[in-house]
């Protein structure tokens, strides 16, 4: 299962790569619609570059939960015992995990709101960006669990374990 999530992860961070690269392309020719005079002012990249956005951020949420990249403040004292330290962060995981399904489910209703209204530029419908949150809710929901049963069997790795680099193997 492990093998399974670390491939979903790695597809995550790739989909969100990619939609950074469409955000600044989409961005750039919004830009350079304005000031330069030859190219044609295009009404749909503000929306499009949302729904970019959107999809960005969620995707990209999830990945850093799994890798351990959020921000972070440590309220669990490092001095405390081995086992108290891994049960409250199995309790903050597990807090994560139903934030995250709260998300989830009311990002569904959203998205099924979004499917009656359409946007004016890009004609695209508004569940098209509101769907970011559930799909994003959802690998959290998935990768926060997957953390907190690492914690219960004492497998938890630092984030530089969990992740290795592909271009430290000297491929690429």
């Amino acid at each position: 299962m492990s093998k399974i999530l670390d491939r979903l992860d790695r597809g995550l961070a790739a989909v969100a790569g990619a939609l950074l690269a469409a955000l600044t392309l989409v961005v750039t020719f919004q830009v350079l619609g304005r000031y330069v005079p030859f190219i044609p002012r295009p009404l749909w990249t503000e929306e499009v570059a949302r729904l970019l956005l959107a999809w960005m951020v969620f995707l990209g949420a999830a990945v850093a939960l799994r890798r351990g990249e959020h921000f972070l403040i440590d309220l669990i004292p490092r001095r405390v015992d081995e086992r108290v330290g891994r049960a409250l962060q199995v309790v903050v995981l597990v807090v994560v995990a139903a934030i995250s399904l709260l998300l989830l489910v009311g990002g569904v209703l959203m998205t099924q709101g979004g499917l009656t209204r359409v946007s004016t530029a890009s004609g695209l419908h508004r569940a098209w960006a509101f769907a970011a949150l559930p799909v994003g809710a959802l690998f959290m929901v998935v990768f926060s669990l997957e953390l907190a049963l690492d914690h219960l069997r004492g497998r938890s790795r630092p984030a530089t374990e969990r992740e290795p680099d592909p271009s430290a193997d000297g491929e690429g």
